[in-house]
């Protein structure tokens, strides 16, 4: 079956446990930089939850995480206020370009072993104003579908500011879960807690690059 635009849009839920995911992930070797954005809507319960994680080998790891997002309608621009978050997720042509944008105050955890408890640590500003456009076809698995992109625009953490022009991947998912996973990490990889469920962060040295994934 192959990937339709329409397939980039939210759908028709058909159970109170349906879930809408889009995640947008980057990496730029040049400023040993990883970026991982995840946005997940249930539109019937009108939650959902989000997850930005920006981490490098010799970077420590920065998330802005709100597990208990309260959404009624989901906007065009699938933007969101939270308490010290704002962001949007905007799709400007289905299977083809997006554009991410973020500003908030994130945690800086010197042991991200941390991500799994309660994240105390200092609180910088973060923004992020990021495009994704297509390289090449969508690829359809058993959830979703996967894409690879270029990635180009602006990282900001506090005084620091990225020009990013690298490559990246998107995830969008969609449907019922259908399983509940282990709630153990994989080796290797940066565990992050967010409500119930689990985000891992894990660097993939013949991709070259930090993948995310999602454990319900």
């Amino acid at each position: 079956m192959r990937v339709e635009p329409i397939d980039d849009r939210p759908h028709l839920p058909d159970s109170e446990q349906w879930l809408e995911q889009w995640q947008f992930d980057v990496w730029s070797p040049d400023h040993d930089l990883g970026g991982w954005i995840h946005f997940t809507h249930n539109p019937l319960a009108k939650t959902g939850w989000y997850v930005a994680a920006l981490v490098g080998s010799r970077r420590q790891l920065v998330l802005v995480v709100d597990p208990e997002l309260r959404i009624g309608t989901l906007s065009p621009s699938m933007e969101f206020r939270a308490e010290a978050i704002w962001a949007q997720h905007v799709c400007e042509t289905p299977l083809s370009h997006w554009t991410i944008g973020l500003e908030a105050f994130g945690v800086t955890l010197d042991d991200p072993a941390a991500a799994m408890g309660n994240q105390w640590g200092k609180r910088p500003s973060v923004g992020l104003d990021l495009e994704w456009e297509s390289n090449d076809d969508p690829q359809r698995n058993d959830e979703g579908f996967t894409q690879e992109c270029v990635v180009n625009g602006e990282v900001l953490l506090d005084e620091e500011t990225i020009g990013i022009d690298t490559r990246g991947c998107r995830r969008r998912k969609w449907g019922s879960p259908r399983q509940k996973t282990t709630t153990q990490p994989k080796t290797l990889a940066i565990p992050i807690r967010v409500g119930e469920h689990i985000l891992e962060i894990e660097h993939d040295p013949l991709l070259g690059r930090w993948e995310g994934d999602l454990r319900m």
